[in-house]
């Protein structure tokens, strides 16, 4: 049996990529092994919306509570894409050059330094302080939704655009990843979760605009860079989830 056809190996490799939570992987692991795991990335979305949505139960004050939540969030992914959304605010704003070729070398050096800017500090600060205003009030049914759905965004953000740079996770995945796969299990998690809801019809909008801010970022920043990166799916990803929590607010 080819282990990149093992459905629990990859869903441990996808769950060791996107979270702090390590699965023992036997073995090497192989490009197409990685490459396969990608399908299962909204599952994975699945169990980091379940940290903040556990927290959203608690018995606690609504400010506390989505703290704790937030905190969560945060900290399953190790802060994974938080720091691509800082790094690419930082690239993408960063004072253009004499022609577009020198102006996307720079940025693309800047999202290599691990030092952050004025830039990403001020659209980090902004990023969560928008996730916690929208957590105070949301239900534990928005995290779960949230999050599986950014990770499709990723998903088709790595699809619709070339890898900025040779080296890196975007170039090591590939455009060849497979997004139908990520499609059915995205909508496996997504489609029961909207029917669950009071107003399934505001959750569908809701979708809707998530996907549309996240590959909106995606596409903005392959623009200014060239392609993608690990940071900018990252970005993509924190673009959707914000935009699910805001659209769901009421």
């Amino acid at each position: 049996m080819q282990l990149s056809y093992d459905p629990i190996r990859r869903l441990a490799l996808a769950v060791g990529t996107l979270s702090v939570i390590r699965v023992r992987v036997a073995g090497s692991v192989a490009p197409g092994e990685l490459r396969a795991s990608v399908g299962l990335y909204p599952l994975v979305g699945l169990l980091v919306g379940a940290f903040p949505a556990a927290a959203l139960l608690l018995p606690i004050p609504a400010l506390p509570r989505a703290v704790l939540a937030l905190a969560l969030w945060v900290g399953v992914t190790g802060a994974l894409h938080l720091d691509g959304w800082a790094d690419s605010c930082d690239a993408a704003f960063a004072p253009p050059r004499a022609t577009p070729a020198e102006s996307r070398e720079r940025r693309l050096a800047i999202l290599k330094d691990p030092r952050v800017g004025v830039f990403g500090v001020a659209g980090l600060v902004l990023l969560l302080l928008g996730k916690w205003t929208a957590l105070a009030g949301a239900a534990p049914l928005v995290p779960l939704l949230a999050a599986p759905l950014a990770r499709w965004t990723m998903v088709f953000a790595l699809h619709a655009h070339p890898a900025a740079r040779p080296d890196g996770l975007a170039a090591a995945l590939g455009r060849d990843v497979p997004l139908g796969m990520a499609t059915l299990t995205a909508a496996l998690v997504l489609v029961p979760l909207t029917l669950m809801a009071v107003e399934p019809w505001r959750v569908a909008v809701a979708v809707g605009i998530g996907v549309a801010a996240g590959l909106g970022v995606a596409a903005f920043l392959a623009h200014r860079f060239g392609g993608v990166t690990g940071d900018v799916l990252g970005a993509a990803g924190e673009a959707a989830e914000l935009a699910v929590l805001w659209a769901l607010l009421a």
